[in-house]
């Protein structure tokens, strides 16, 4: 970390995370593990499957999957299930060195490779390669050695690739000022570029050949580029530069020089490159306004002058105090300034108040922070339309969380606070299900911030991607908030896109009033070509009633040799061997080396010859022989296994190979039937078996009156008439002895009225706001229709589904206490089954602020079980500190930032 001592401070005061405070509109929900922590980067697999990757500064590699679409916690709480990806073998932890960043491949749903940085000893830090196999790292590999730190801090760690889809990583000036601004011999203060292979890429700006410079080089002038992220839209590199006096944000290009340790917000126009954002480190500027002229505004633009240069920004927020004339004071944002040193002159936008002059006051820049850590665009479509292609960032110091806006020119339009309280966060990113995600370098505190009533819209991620040539890249999408009946989405190529982009796979989704949260996957391909030209297309994703969502698909167009595949399926006969055929697509340079391994999937299927292929640029078109072999094994199923081919490098492919058991094999019924049914409701029971050749069915003995069974498909359905008792018996035969039968005895009873279950509000629970929660189940024998929220009497929502969870308002946080007085009100949950029956619940609550004599303490905390329910998750602890879940108090705040501003102070200067 780049602020080790207040690290250390808050590791030590926030043993469990307050929760964060963001806008009107939105909802903040904590998650916390103590395997998390110390965290010090996150990134959501590419591949849509819903896992999230943090590091640790440790060496650990964890990751969290998504379960119903949310992320999977421990029963009743909020405590995160975690599980081990890799670790790094040796890590070097002092100060803020360590495991500290991480990316994926640009072709990661083909070849799976995650990237990490990592320090490994005082004197080097490295870059390391890992396949992901079924959520394992396995076949580690050191792509880049020989980075340098000095074992201390400002050590970087940015990492993540670009457009062009090479490697980009970022070093600090290693506490020390080595190799800062002139040393090109060095990588500190840089942001380094190589092929995917670890190679240095050809043109890099600094590259001399055999001359003293390192070949790596792309950008340089940087005292601690902690993290940075390429901008969806334009590809444009986005860097967040811990400072001395100043927090900065670079866009950086090749070549440019940031000019550390000369310059911070005063860098020169020729040879260097301002910061689009900034703000003072620890505290903000003041500067003073000419007496007479220091306002002048015409035609709703406002000229301010300064007495000396004051180095603001376009976009940043600027609070005017004391001009003569009052109508030139207030908090405007910065229009344009010119970024020459010494400027004294910027303008603000104040439209509809007269032309006028003035003069005196102050213009004085906003408190962000002191320690600017990570940032992410914002490229989904779940929060409202205004916020797509923002960019957040957060602060270690403060734990602010900061909104940036962008004009049409992609120049900074506004800065803001947008949150506070996300302590000691380390690093963003946006979620397959259209959420903001923070992350807690201590308490191993996830956040998750989302809209409070979004609205129904398709909730799609990955807005703009990037996709090797060859390759395939994925976006997901969901629904907003429940549908009342099953929705079909389609995707399809919009006309004018290149045909060289197509969707690989279904271009149908159906989401169901249960599933609806869940993202699914939409795959991309881009097909190889034989120019340098980039393709382009875009994809719309629309459905009936709701606006279409565009996706906008760029391939990585790197014309380096591609790998041919006969097949990208094969079938493996059982205890046999298949083959198919690999060649290339262009003659490559030099020699090239091709491994093919199983990286997911059954073990039975193995690489039986062809692991290594050499392909020379004699004969890089005529194709080699890989064969597979499938194991014998004691078992009837069809094995699947995922073999990747790679150059490391160049390209990377990967196939489906699939184990066919094509012996004779009797039936085996698998499935167990439902044993209960209820008078007058459908009973269902789909019996499944295995067996080759495919069994078919029927019903044998004494059937019930009514009952019927498909026989190709092993159906039973009846629908009972009164209560008792039959004995049923199916059959599975396909001509292979013996047949497999199966009995059972199905009673019948009478229909029994639902049983309601309130979750949410509990018996003296406080509640306030328009987000209060009121949600619980419905427990019936045959299942409910509908369920209905009361206040003190009035039915105030219905939510009608087929579905035995129910939310007041169709989700989380919808109710509105605002209209209800303070003091005692009453909820019911009542819940109505498919015969009309009910079952009901009912608590009291405490509104607002007033006193309530008969309401509990604080909510959640007792209840009508005499005060021995257990905390809400956001009171649990498991941080293995055992300080509970106390927050800080204010004053104790204050004091630590200001502690933690003086010892940084202290270090850096």
């Amino acid at each position: 970390m780049r602020t080790p001592l207040v690290a250390s401070l808050f590791s030590l005061l926030l043993c469990s995370p307050a929760l964060a405070t963001v806008p009107a509109g939105f909802i903040e929900t904590s998650y916390t593990s103590n395997t998390l922590t110390p965290a010090t980067g996150m990134a959501w697999a590419p591949d849509g499957s819903g896992r999230l990757f943090v590091t640790l500064k440790n060496g650990a590699i964890r990751t969290v999957a998504m379960k119903n679409g949310v992320l999977e916690t421990q029963p009743n709480s909020q405590t995160l299930v975690t599980r081990v990806f890799a670790t790094e073998p040796t890590v070097h932890t002092n100060s803020e060195c360590g495991l500290i960043g991480i990316a994926f491949d640009p072709n990661y749903v083909v070849n799976r490779y995650v990237y990490v940085f990592v320090t490994v000893s005082p004197s080097e830090q490295r870059i390391v390669r890992y396949t992901d196999a079924n959520g394992t790292g396995t076949a580690r590999t050191e792509v880049v050695r020989s980075l340098p730190t000095t074992g201390n801090n400002h050590d970087g760690g940015g990492i993540g690739f670009g457009p062009d889809g090479k490697l980009y990583w970022a070093i600090g000036d290693l506490g020390n000022g080595t190799g800062v601004d002139a040393d090109l011999t060095s990588l500190a203060s840089k942001v380094g570029r190589a092929n995917l292979d670890g190679t240095p890429a050809n043109d890099n700006p600094f590259n001399d050949g055999v001359g003293p410079n390192n070949e790596y080089i792309w950008a340089r002038g940087f005292r601690n580029p902690f993290t940075f992220t390429f901008q969806p839209t334009t590809g444009l590199l986005w860097v967040n530069g811990v400072g001395t006096g100043y927090e900065q944000v670079f866009v950086v290009r090749r070549g440019d020089h940031a000019g550390y340790n000369d310059y911070e917000n005063n860098q020169p126009t020729n040879g260097y490159i301002p910061p689009v954002i900034k703000y003072r480190t620890n505290g903000s500027d003041t500067r003073n306004l000419l007496a007479t002229g220091g306002a002048v505004r015409a035609g709703g633009v406002t000229t301010f002058t300064t007495t000396g240069g004051h180095g603001f920004r376009k976009g940043e927020r600027i609070t005017f105090e004391g001009v003569a004339d009052a109508s030139f004071n207030g908090e405007f944002y910065v229009a344009s300034a010119a970024s020459a040193p010494g400027t004294t002159t910027f303008t603000v936008a104040q439209p509809g108040l007269p032309d006028a002059s003035s003069g005196g006051g102050t213009a004085q820049t906003q408190a962000l922070g002191g320690s600017i850590t990570g940032g992410t665009f914002y490229d989904a479509t779940l929060f409202p339309p205004e916020y797509r292609g923002n960019y957040f960032f957060g602060d270690f110091n403060t734990g602010q969380m900061t909104r940036a806006t962008l004009a049409g020119d992609n120049s900074v339009a506004t800065v803001d606070e947008w949150g506070t309280a996300f302590s000691s966060n380390v690093d963003m990113a946006v979620g397959p299900d259209g959420a903001l995600y923070a992350l807690g370098f201590t308490n191993g505190t996830v956040r998750r911030v989302t809209p409070a009533a979004a609205g129904q819209k398709l909730v799609v991620t990955s807005l703009n991607l990037r996709i090797v040539e060859g390759g395939r890249a994925a976006f997901t999408v969901r629904l907003a908030q429940a549908p009342t009946a099953p929705v079909t989405v389609q995707v399809a190529r919009a006309m004018g896109g290149s045909e060289d982009l197509s969707i690989a796979g279904s271009t149908t989704l159906t989401f169901s009033p249960t599933d609806w949260t869940v993202p699914q996957v939409v795959t991309l391909a881009a097909a190889e070509d034989e120019d340098a030209t980039a393709d382009t297309a875009t994809f719309v994703v629309s459905t009936e009633g709701l606006a279409d969502e565009s996706v906008v698909a760029t391939t990585i167009d790197a014309n380096s040799p591609r790998l041919v595949l006969s097949t990208t399926r094969l079938t493996v006969p059982e205890n046999a061997t298949a083959t198919f055929d690999v060649s290339l697509s262009l003659r490559p340079t030099s020699n090239v080396t091709v491994t093919v391994a199983r990286t997911q999937g059954d073990e039975d299927i193995t690489v039986d010859t062809g692991a290594t292929l050499t392909f020379t640029p004699s004969n890089w078109s005529t194709p080699k022989p890989v064969t597979l072999r499938a194991a014998p094994d004691a078992d009837s199923l069809d094995g699947v296994a995922t073999i990747t081919l790679a150059m490391p490098g160049l390209d990377a492919r990967a196939m489906e190979a699939v184990e066919a058991d094509d012996e004779p094999l009797a039936p085996a019924i698998t499935s167990t039937p439902g044993l209960t049914a209820v008078v007058g409701a459908p009973y269902r029971y789909d019996v499944e078996s295995t067996g080759r050749p495919t069994p078919t069915y029927a019903l044998v003995g004494t059937v019930p009156a009514g009952m019927t069974l498909d026989a190709a498909t092993g159906l039973i359905t009846w629908t009972p008439a009164s209560v008792g008792s039959v004995e049923v018996t199916v059959r599975a035969s396909n001509g292979v002895a013996p047949e497999a039968e199966q009995t059972f005895l199905l009673t019948t009873k009478a229909d029994e009225a639902p049983r309601a279950v309130l979750t949410r509000p509990t018996e003296g629970e406080r509640v306030s706001g328009a987000t209060a929660e009121f949600f619980g189940d419905c427990v019936d024998d045959v299942g409910c229709t509908r369920a209905e929220f009361y206040v003190d009497g009035t039915v105030l929502y219905s939510d009608v589904r087929n579905d035995t969870h129910f939310h007041f308002g169709g989700e989380h946080n919808r109710w509105d206490t605002t209209g209800l007085s303070p003091g005692l009100h009453t909820v019911r949950f009542v819940v109505v089954d498919t015969a009309g029956a009910q079952g009901e619940a009912q608590v009291t609550v405490c509104v607002g602020d007033a006193p309530c004599d008969t309401a509990q303490p604080d909510a959640g905390l007792g209840g009508s079980d005499g005060g021995t329910s257990p905390p809400p998750p956001e009171q649990e602890d498991d941080s293995g500190c055992g300080c509970g879940a106390a927050p800080v108090a204010p004053l104790a705040w204050l004091a630590l930032a200001a502690l933690a501003a003086r010892r940084k102070r202290a270090r850096t200067q």
